[in-house]
């Protein structure tokens, strides 16, 4: 009797205890969901459904949100959101349709390309507005994002502050929570409604990504600093439409010199790879892979392949992205193959497809390419083919492709490649010495 008095109150307390979990759990649930129909009761009025109309067959082109932040109708969204009125201005006209189905034209202010951010104004007055927060949430602290997925309505969608990604060269906010397509440029606050982060990207099963609010602070303070800067006449203020296109240029080029000094400063470390040495992980947002194929019974050739490359890039257009940078190795020896059949070999890796071509016609020239023998460092000859093309819009801007041979050795090679995305010819040309500083045979 004693025995099963026991059991019977231990599996009350147990029962207890699930039960206290249980409520435990749903309470927060419960708060969270009540924030979040206060928060959307609110602000709905400050969100906006950003379009950009093709101006020749009358229809959107693209959608996105954006978001009042001052009573004067100022707005902000993601920059590509309204790039195709950015780079095509007389194709394209900007409007919003705000939660009463009312419909007004909007200017762009100012962008930064580097953090997809745009400013926008309008004529419109709002009562209702966003304020920014100045300082960064906790981790696992709630948030919600805001904003139109798949133009079915503006939603709000909870989620959690994870902090800023480390192994990222752009500063890209982690967050936990559903970001779809057409919520890009909407707000994600904190539970005071203070914006914390503006919804940029996805990668689906929950993980969303936003730009820090500090980024807007910054663009802000830019653009303010600007406004004071604008010249005047007799009779006041003479306004001036930005030059956007000039602006991304700056853009660009500020982005490419700090991206590179952090990928060129001190010793790149290094690794074997077959008979070679090479260059391996250059910074924590540069990671690099390896493979071989030393498990294959029947090969002809050992084979072994490292290659390293930045998981972002920026955007400019649908036809245009850059910022991308991608190095790569792959080290061949065989003594069954002859020498013609090595050659095949070696072309055909060197001559292989290698970095990104997203770029269309209208955004680039075509390649031109020159092809040399040289030493490297330590007096090893390499065979070389450096191939550029230049930026159409942004001048001093181009895109490099790097194929190296490194020769001297009967039955093996090392061929080495890079790809740099948007670079000065001063940036090409420090990468490449770096290059050939890091590449020799054991």
């Amino acid at each position: 009797m004693n025995n099963t008095k026991k059991i019977s109150v231990t599996n009350l307390r147990i029962g207890l205890c699930s039960l206290m979990v249980m409520v435990c759990l749903l309470i927060p649930k419960a708060v969270v969901a009540q924030d979040a129909n206060e928060l959307f009761t609110t602000f709905s009025p400050a969100l906006v459904q950003i379009k950009s109309i093709n101006l020749e067959s009358g229809q959107k082109s693209s959608i996105g949100t954006g978001f009042f932040i001052s009573a004067s109708g100022d707005l902000v969204t993601n920059y590509h959101v309204i790039s195709s009125y950015v780079q095509s201005p007389e194709q394209y006209k900007l409007e919003y349709v705000d939660d009463q189905e009312r419909t007004s034209s909007v200017s762009v202010v100012a962008v930064d390309v580097i953090n997809d951010l745009a400013l926008l104004s309008s004529n419109a007055n709002s009562d209702v507005f966003f304020k920014l927060s100045e300082q960064e949430p906790e981790k696992g602290s709630d948030l919600f994002a805001l904003g139109n997925p798949h133009d079915l309505g503006m939603i709000v969608v909870p989620g959690t502050y994870n902090g800023v990604q480390l192994k990222s060269f752009y500063q890209r906010i982690h967050f936990t929570g559903s970001i779809n397509p057409g919520m890009s440029g909407g707000p994600t606050v904190n539970q005071a409604g203070n914006v914390v982060g503006i919804n940029v990207a996805t990668a689906g099963n929950q993980i969303g990504f936003l730009v820090p609010v500090e980024r807007l602070w910054l663009l802000i303070k830019k653009q303010k600093k600007l406004d004071n800067l604008v010249n005047q006449d007799e009779s006041g203020v003479v306004e001036t439409a930005p030059d956007l296109i000039a602006d991304i240029r700056d853009q660009l080029i500020e982005n490419q010199t700090d991206l590179y000094q952090e990928l060129l400063k001190g010793e790149w470390p290094s690794s074997t790879l077959g008979g070679a040495t090479v260059p391996k992980e250059m910074s924590k947002f540069m990671p690099c892979w390896g493979d071989s194929n030393q498990d294959q019974e029947k090969k002809q050739y050992n084979q072994a392949t490292s290659n390293c490359r930045l998981d972002e890039s920026i955007y400019i257009s649908d036809s245009l992205r850059t910022g991308f940078a991608q190095i790569g190795f792959n080290w061949i020896e065989s003594d069954k193959l002859n020498n013609m059949q090595l050659s095949h070999l070696y072309t055909l890796n060197l001559n292989s497809r290698y970095g990104r071509n997203n770029a269309g016609s209208d955004d680039v020239t075509d390649f031109h390419c020159n092809e040399s023998i040289m030493n490297n460092a330590v007096g090893d000859v390499v065979k070389g083919m450096t191939c550029i093309r230049a930026y159409r819009k942004y001048e001093g801007l181009f895109d490099v492709r790097f194929h190296s041979l490194l020769l001297e050795k009967d039955n093996q090679t090392l061929i080495g490649k890079y790809f740099l995305q948007g670079v000065t010819q001063q940036t090409a040309h420090a990468f490449y010495a770096k290059f050939m500083e890091n590449v020799q045979w054991n």
